[in-house]
């Protein structure tokens, strides 16, 4: 291993393993101020997660006793986020299918707002209020905009006052500078004593936390079925649908994704195609630190959720992405070995501290798959791997999407191993296991 993997690993696992600490230590200091417990969600009125988290915020507030400050933010940073329109495009669409699942309120047909109207929301929400007012603003304000609703819009502006146009912007930015100097970089986040919670489908965490200090409760926050989503995987003659599935062997959700798959091919007879990418830093796209720390952070709390060995890594980039990237497509691929592999390896480079550079790693886990020694020595020496990568890039591009794991299936597409679960409600209905 190298002495640069070596260090990155050290780091991560001290990093993955702080959070009871910082827990307490926050805790601590929340009652030294007097105990009152506090929340901010980071918003912008043409986030479409933004909105859904501003929908069950008050409930939050009200069931837990958490004062939650609204806080608008500017457009994040191109480094965080390096595919702005195709995110945008996809949160839309995710949002109206979580909106349906949850119990919340989203168009389907929704577009997204026009600038003027997102400007005249924020404006709103700029002005300063008591918590629980802002947070009934902000909800009533995501509906306007995300409905098209002009004349509602300006109602709300007209009973509640804004702020002046020509502050809207540097309030805007000034916030956002904010959100990263808290450690993060994305809007639609809410931030509770040292900890952050993405929208929706993080809030059960935050749940979790408050009981642990003792708070009883619940949002009530059901996943059940979106029939929408139903009518888009389903075939039509009737056959059992196909998943393709677009992942990185650096990418940590990609990890967790595997062997979720594996459990769905199984237990429903799919067919599970797998197109490997590279990872977002060897095609020329940075990642900022505040960005790297919350992924792995979060991937954490989903595989502990999980049962999946999660913590001990050894960072992969460079010759092991290659070695990794000729040994799946020349001894896995074909031979149906692809979702094992990957298991194994991934298993290898998240919570072994394997590396996938140094040969007599990469064959021990090969071989854990079913690859011998010889086939994966073979395979390190071609470079077709390249074309065939890009390949699958070109063909995750196509649908709309940049990031990893990402699936199809059907008309349906989707970024993210958080759907995996609304994906397999929907399978099972459609296709009793096998």
């Amino acid at each position: 291993m190298s002495a640069k993997s070596q260090a990155i690993g050290a780091v991560l696992n001290v990093y993955l393993n702080s959070r009871p600490a910082k827990h307490a230590l926050h805790t601590a200091g929340r009652l030294l101020r007097g105990g009152r417990r506090r929340a901010r969600l980071y918003y912008r009125a043409d986030d479409p997660y933004s909105h859904l988290l501003a929908q069950a915020a008050p409930r939050l507030a009200s069931t837990y006793g958490v004062e939650i400050e609204i806080i608008p933010v500017a457009h994040p940073s191109a480094g965080a986020n390096p595919e702005p329109e195709m995110l945008h495009a996809h949160a839309i669409r995710d949002a109206a299918l979580l909106a349906e699942s949850y119990g919340l309120s989203f168009p389907h047909d929704a577009e997204a707002p026009a600038e003027d109207r997102v400007r005249r929301a924020h404006a709103v929400l700029l002005e300063r209020r008591a918590p629980e007012e802002q947070l009934q603003i902000a909800a009533e304000l995501g509906e306007a905009v995300w409905r098209g609703d002009g004349e509602a819009l300006a109602a709300l502006v007209g009973r509640h006052g804004s702020l002046s146009g020509e502050w809207v912007r540097p309030a805007l930015e000034a916030n956002y500078a904010a959100l990263e100097r808290a450690g993060h970089y994305q809007p639609g986040m809410l931030y509770y004593g040292g900890e952050w919670y993405w929208g929706i489908d993080r809030l059960h965490y935050l749940e979790e936390r408050l009981r642990r200090e003792g708070l009883e409760g619940g949002l009530d926050l059901v996943r059940g079925p979106a029939a929408h989503l139903a009518s888009m995987i389903e075939t039509s003659d009737g056959s059992k649908p196909r998943i393709e599935v677009f992942v990185s062997f650096r990418s940590p959700y990609s990890y967790l994704s595997i062997p979720q798959l594996i459990e769905i091919r199984d237990r429903y007879g799919l067919e599970v195609a797998v197109r490997p990418v590279l990872p977002m830093v060897m095609r020329g796209l940075t990642v900022p630190r505040a960005k790297r720390l919350y992924i792995v952070h979060d991937a954490k709390r989903e595989a502990d959720r999980l049962g999946i060995p999660f913590g001990h890594v050894c960072d992969p980039l460079g010759k092991g992405i290659g070695y990794c990237m000729a040994v799946f497509f020349n001894c896995a691929v074909g031979k149906g070995l692809e979702l094992e592999f990957l298991r194994s390896v991934m298993q290898g480079i998240w919570s072994e501290a394997r590396d996938v550079a140094h040969v007599p790693d990469l064959v021990f886990l090969a071989e854990r798959a079913g690859i011998g020694e010889a086939e994966v020595r073979a395979a390190i020496e071609d470079r077709g791997w390249k074309e065939k990568a890009k390949a699958n890039r070109d063909a995750l591009t196509g649908l709309g999407l940049w990031g990893v794991p990402s699936l199809q299936i059907g008309s349906y597409s989707t970024w993210g191993q958080d759907r995996l679960p609304l994906l397999e409600a929907e399978i099972a209905r459609l296709s009793p296991p096998a």
